[in-house]
């Protein structure tokens, strides 16, 4: 049996899960502007029906992979100037 979890659900559980890669400050309304900030630039935070937001591991960990590919494709063509 998997026990690995893999949605999180609410803003409680984001920030929780969130922590280690943002660094999110110990303040919970803090800490969600700055994800909502990060979703601005297409960090994969989704609505449920009912209104309650969340994540999904599996689509964050691409969205980092991705992030940083286009990080370090624009630092390459910085260097290039």
């Amino acid at each position: 049996m998997n026990t690995f979890k893999t949605w999180h659900v609410g803003r409680k559980e984001i920030i929780a899960y969130l922590q280690p890669f943002l660094k999110l400050p110990q303040n919970p309304a803090y800490a969600w502007q700055k994800v909502k900030r990060w979703r601005r630039r297409g960090f994969p935070i989704e609505i449920l029906p009912n209104g309650k937001p969340f994540i999904d591991e599996s689509v964050n960990v691409l969205f980092w992979i991705k992030f940083r590919e286009r990080m370090n494709k624009r630092d390459d063509q910085d260097t290039k100037k």
